[in-house]
């Protein structure tokens, strides 16, 4: 965000009317009143001319507020709950512009920020609101270096024409959430919303869906100075820049009381690991295309080849979009654009024919344990400087994570709630986070490595500890790195996705991970009375994978020179990213078979949310 309140703004005022409403629920003092003022209509002339900040009275207020579901909230129709207003861009010469629309609580208030909800959405033609640039949220004050007070949305124009005007429509709704406990005393809150231009020199910036919390995880940040995570708030740039390679970390806490304290503790608090029972990265539903068949080159990047592939080409999209190209370029241009699977759950997502079906569900994106799976089978975890839980089966690793993180163990262990579902990892999942890190949001993308150190570095320790990273992109087993290279220094950050700590780690090196991908239904030695239901699993029938599974369907088998053996009748289970004699053959797009008996392996869960 452009904090020089000086240069290039204008405020926007937002529309004048005085509404009130009073709904009676029983008690004397329940009633509830919502009250804007503002101005019409929002003008930022840009190009020619200079934008001056000016504050405005743009206020929306609710007074002794009913609790109202999200779900209640994100429908009220009637025009009383509604704030509607419109920005209009005038674009004067040829220049590059962006605007964002900001919600600045009034010190006045008395309501809890934890219990106001924001929701705002947008419309082309004034007439359906149908793009959410703001998921029902609560109001989060921003860093200290913002000066605008909370965000209620970021919105970006890049026309680079001249003498253009473009006119947008938003609707916001504010209410409270329905844990709001209702009292005698008279409580207020405030917000002046704001829009505020800022002309040139802005670079695009992507819209990835913003992280679906599932019950009682909470956001969490990582302090550098402290060398501490802490609490975060909810907004974008704040908890997530997927364009800086910081994607959106959450963790769960198991005692019910702790928990209880943190997700009720202010933005910035801190969360020691020993609180903490498992860490979760989000990645955002996208559609991909690789670029011929290597990738493309990005500025600063190697002349794409096995052995330094391109970057993949990903866009974020919204859930109701759905992609079904080919997955790959035509000549220099990107097109045919593929949504994987892995944004899909459901019986039968894997194959483009059924996707559709009824009974499948699209997703917003999905929750993965940042770390191999550590703790009991009794007791799962996922931490770093933890041994990897191994020695188990497949049937124990995926009946542990069956039991001990759905339903009410889920809720009492993990604080998880809602529509969700808690499973161990397939290979379509695997391929989101590594495509994802083989793009310009990953850690191919991050400015701090080059050439062959694009690579996800190996994880090397002999003794399985999470989170480290060899002293290069692929050194051999070593016991001296296991507590001098862990996952907050700059060797361990090397192996993560993001080549930073806000990635996912322990995907090559490690032990090897067992993969809910199998050949031909064959249960072999894996545990397995009867395979479980179909959406638990990826199905090989042929010798050819699924697109976006990272083996070899899209033409990434031998990146980065990593292992490539498929899955077949005699050894039909999945496993990925281990170590092997040649630390070479280690990575995200390695991938390997086995029995599926307990050994050296370990795994890591993924987390569906709708």
């Amino acid at each position: 965000m452009n904090n020089q309140k000086s240069k290039n703004k204008e405020v926007l005022s937002v529309a004048l009317v005085l509404l009130l409403v009073m709904i009676i629920v029983g008690v004397t003092y329940a009633a509830f009143t919502f009250s804007k003022t503002g101005t019409v209509e929002n003008v930022i002339t840009t190009g020619a001319v200079t934008m001056i900040y000016t504050e405005g009275e743009n206020k929306i207020t609710i007074n002794n507020a009913i609790p109202m579901t999200e779900e209640v909230g994100k429908t009220l129709s009637d025009e009383n709950f509604i704030f509607d207003f419109t920005i209009n861009i005038n674009i004067v010469g040829n220049t590059t512009i962006s605007y964002e629309v900001t919600a600045e609580k009034d010190p006045s208030s008395t309501l809890a920020n934890s219990e106001v909800r924001l929701y705002l959405q947008k419309s082309l033609d004034g007439t359906n609101y149908d793009e959410e640039v703001l998921q029902p949220s609560p109001y989060e004050p921003m860093e200290e270096d913002d000066e605008f007070g909370a965000k209620a949305g970021e919105m970006v124009l890049d026309v680079g024409s001249t003498n253009k005007t473009v006119m947008y429509y938003y609707r916001l709704r504010m209410w409270v959430d329905s844990s709001y406990e209702l009292s005698d005393v008279a409580k207020t809150f405030t917000i002046r919303v704001n829009a505020y231009g800022k002309d040139g020199g802005y670079k695009e910036k992507s819209n990835p869906n913003p992280p679906e919390l599932v019950g009682d995880m909470i956001p969490v940040v990582y302090n550098e100075g402290s060398g501490s995570w802490q609490k975060s708030s909810t907004s974008k740039g704040s908890w997530y820049d997927y364009d800086s390679q910081k994607w959106a970390n959450a963790v769960t806490i198991k005692d019910s009381t702790k928990r209880t304290a943190y997700k009720n503790a202010s933005v910035g608090t801190a969360i020691p690991i020993e609180d903490i029972n498992t860490f979760l990265v989000w990645i955002p539903r996208y559609s991909y295309t690789l670029g011929n068949s290597l990738g493309y080159q990005i500025e600063g990047a190697d002349i794409p080849s096995q052995p330094t592939p391109g970057a993949f080409d990903i866009k974020f999209i919204k859930k109701n979009i759905t992609n079904l190209g080919s997955g790959k370029y035509s000549g220099d241009t990107a097109e045919n654009y593929f949504t994987p699977s892995s944004f899909c759950w459901g019986d039968t997502c894997d194959e483009e024919a059924t996707r559709s079906d009824t009974g499948n569900i699209e997703l917003s994106g999905i929750w993965v344990s940042k770390f191999e799976m550590t703790g009991t089978i009794e007791d799962i975890s996922s931490i770093p400087n933890t041994t990897s839980l191994m020695n188990q089966n497949i049937a124990n690793f995926f009946t542990g994570i069956q039991t001990v993180m759905n339903g009410e163990s889920g809720l009492t262990n993990y604080g998880f709630n809602g529509n969700y579902d808690t499973h161990m990892i397939k290979n379509t999942e695997w391929g989101a986070f590594t495509y994802l890190s083989q793009s310009k949001y990953g850690k191919y993308g991050n400015i701090n490595y080059s050439g062959t150190n694009k690579e996800v570095a190996i994880n090397n320790c002999s003794s399985y500890i999470t989170g480290i990273g060899g002293d290069t992109v692929s050194a051999s087993s070593s016991s001296t790195t296991c507590t001098t290279n862990t996952y907050e220094m700059e060797k361990g950050q090397a192996a993560s996705t993001t080549g930073n700590i806000y990635g996912i780690y322990d995907t090559s090196g490690g032990a090897y991970e067992y993969i809910m991908g199998n050949s031909n239904n064959e249960i072999s030695n894996a545990g397995f009375s009867s395979m479980p239901a179909r959406k638990y699993y990826n199905l090989y029938i042929e010798k050819t994978g699924i697109k976006g599974d990272a083996t070899n369907a899209d033409g990434t088998q031998y990146f980065y020179r990593d292992r490539d053996v498929l899955v077949n009748y005699s050894i039909p289970w999945a496993i990925r990213g281990g170590q092997y004699n040649d630390s070479t053959d280690a990575g995200p797009f390695n991938f390997d078979r086995a029995y599926g008996y307990s050994g050296t392996g370990s795994t890591r869960f993924i987390i569906a949310a709708w």
